[in-house]
């Protein structure tokens, strides 16, 4: 017999992925549709490529989204991370830096 918080805990997951998946669908690149199905890249007759669901139909509950637009989302989201690394670590050489002045300070005085 399952515990009943356990088998609610995991409907409320199961629940919070699909809003996930629905909040983000068309934004980056998709790992999964709406539906929960796989997402394949298919070309279209002018020779554009598209995240697209395997069994997509045009209800608004698959995804079709340009391959272009969701690598320019991906690359724009991956240049903030990089900056706030970036950021990050500059504040984190500045404390070492301090760091090391006061470790000398100490040394110092030890010394004396």
């Amino acid at each position: 017999m399952t515990d009943p918080y356990c088998k609610e805990m995991k409907h409320q997951k199961r629940e919070y992925d699909w809003v996930s998946n629905c909040v983000y669908a068309n934004y980056k690149i998709p790992t999964k549709c709406i539906c929960g199905g796989a997402i394949t890249v298919q070309t279209d007759e002018r020779g554009r490529n598209y995240y697209i669901c395997k069994d997509f139909k045009n209800d608004g509950l698959h995804i079709r989204h340009d391959c272009l637009a969701a690598l320019e989302e991906e690359l724009d989201c991956l240049r903030s991370q990089y900056a706030e690394e970036v950021s990050l670590r500059r504040e984190l050489q500045f404390e070492l830096a301090q760091m090391r002045e006061e470790i000398k300070e100490l040394k110092q005085l030890i010394m004396l």
